[in-house]
């Protein structure tokens, strides 16, 4: 009796331990986005976000190229990019490999760094006029 319980509750962790990093990360992660001063705007691979600050959701399966533009001042260029999360792992280590192939698929195998982007921009040099 004690030996089929065992089994049961060894099952039952298996299925539930199944793809930990998408239950455990999803597939987007929330990347905060600040600037100084504020109200500059955000794109994100070519697509657009609004203005600063904000808190956006990206998915986790690319990395992303960050640009931030506010009129009289330096546009500010970031990448944020993927790296394998430790939730991923445990799927690996546990030998489930449909957990890890769905972790793989949905991107929820990573996180994103970093995942708060302060900047303080910086103001663009203007030529002062020569005098003759």
């Amino acid at each position: 009796m004690k030996s089929a319980l065992f089994q049961i509750l060894i099952l039952s962790g298996s299925l539930l331990l199944n793809s930990c990093a998408t239950i455990i990360n999803t597939t987007t992660q929330e990347v905060v986005i600040k600037t100084t001063p504020a109200n500059a705007k955000i794109t994100i691979d070519g697509k657009k976000y609004g203005t600063t600050p904000q808190a956006i959701n990206l998915e986790r399966k690319n990395n992303h190229i960050v640009k931030i533009d506010l009129e009289g001042y330096e546009t500010y260029e970031t990448q944020i990019t993927r790296k394998i999360s430790f939730w991923f792992w445990g799927n690996v280590f546990n030998g489930i490999i449909p957990g890890a192939l769905l972790d793989y698929l949905t991107g929820s195998m990573y996180n994103l760094l970093p995942d708060k982007i302060e900047v303080e921009l910086t103001q663009t040099k203007q030529d002062k006029p020569s005098k003759r």
